[in-house]
């Protein structure tokens, strides 16, 4: 989860020529700063800059832009390009006297396919921190295919009601197309939802933390339909109202996630040929259906979890035996023999 598992600087790189470039000469001078292949420019942000403006191009970082709106403007499809935002220390215990302690607020909406937005925060294992502006707001909406989004600290600084870290949408070709979003590297707090996806398929959710978060960390709203084939791995989810809640939901990939003092860690109710692998999920074990719900769904697997219940309890915490295939699950006292009821 840690951002400073964020890979910066991007390879590839070019510096901007000391001198200018020759006359007729292909190759010898660029217009677009520094850059991560032969078409993408790298766009600066920083709104704790001595002199940001959004009248710039962003392409020097020494003149950076203030908003990733702005940034988001500039950017060209499929082309490699990468918003960098810059640390600031808005954060619970954050010193306001150190400096730099503006945070990231806006409510973005990325409609270029091949972007990618990265926090660069190398010294914080949180990210950057980016806050809602308004209650009933995502900080990032996505309606563009093959958006990265990492190294960021989405969290409620306000206590403002129904936000959101990330929101993918697809309506099914209406114009929107949150697909293939990738999201790593971040952290979710406070929100009432972390990530919501929205008929958006083949995403991957990894190495993120997710902590108490008020209504569902990964979510599907459905108001389009329902989100398939996404993986959501290697993540942590701490102390939620619901971890994974994805019903009606089919080939999904959920594995060697961490789950702790959960309440309904996974729910995938209704859908079918979805995996859960070595996942560690520890709570109530007195709870019902809080640990693994896969009711009236079919042709699962469900492997190897090991979960923080007793044999007795399996049946309990976990659902249900016609949803498909439930093999090697570790208990306290053992592994469970057979499916849940």
């Amino acid at each position: 989860m840690p951002a400073t598992n964020v890979s910066w600087p991007v390879p590839l790189q070019r510096l901007t020529p000391w001198y200018g470039g020759q006359m007729g000469v292909p190759g010898t001078d660029s217009d677009r700063g520094l850059r991560q292949d032969s078409n993408g420019k790298i766009l600066w942000v920083d709104p704790n800059h001595v002199d940001p403006s959004d009248l710039r191009d962003g392409t020097n970082p020494d003149s950076p832009l203030r908003t990733v709106a702005e940034a988001l403007t500039q950017c060209r499809a499929y082309s490699g390009d990468v918003i960098a935002v810059m640390f600031n220390g808005c954060w619970t215990f954050g010193n306001i006297a150190a400096g730099r302690f503006l945070p990231i607020t806006e409510n973005v909406i990325v409609t270029v396919p091949g972007v990618r937005i990265v926090g660069i925060a190398p010294s914080g294992s949180l990210g950057v921190p980016w806050v809602p502006p308004l209650a009933n707001l995502p900080c990032i909406t996505v309606h563009a295919m093959d958006v990265l989004i990492e190294g960021f600290n989405f969290w409620n600084a306000g206590a403002l009601a129904g936000t959101t870290g990330v929101l993918a949408e697809w309506n099914g070709g209406g114009g929107l197309f949150g697909e293939n979003l990738s999201v790593r590297h971040c952290f979710f707090y406070r929100l009432a939802y972390s990530v919501q996806l929205d008929y958006a398929w083949n995403c991957y959710i990894e190495h993120c933390r997710f902590e108490e978060i008020t209504t569902a960390a990964i979510h599907n709203p459905t108001v389009f339909g329902e989100p398939d084939y996404n993986v959501i791995r290697d993540n942590m989810f701490i102390n939620n109202a619901a971890d994974i809640n994805l019903p009606a939901c089919d080939y999904e990939i959920i594995e060697r996630n961490t789950f702790a003092d959960v309440t309904a860690a996974i729910v995938t109710t209704t859908g079918v040929w979805n995996t859960v692998h070595s996942n560690i999920i520890n709570g109530n074990p007195a709870g019902a259906n809080n640990y693994i719900n896969m009711t009236g769904g079919g042709n699962n697997m469900v492997s190897n979890n090991y979960l923080g219940c007793t044999i007795g309890q399996y049946d309990t915490v976990c659902s249900d035996s016609t949803s498909g295939q439930w093999v090697n699950n570790h208990c306290l006292n053992g592994d469970a023999a057979a499916p849940p009821t």
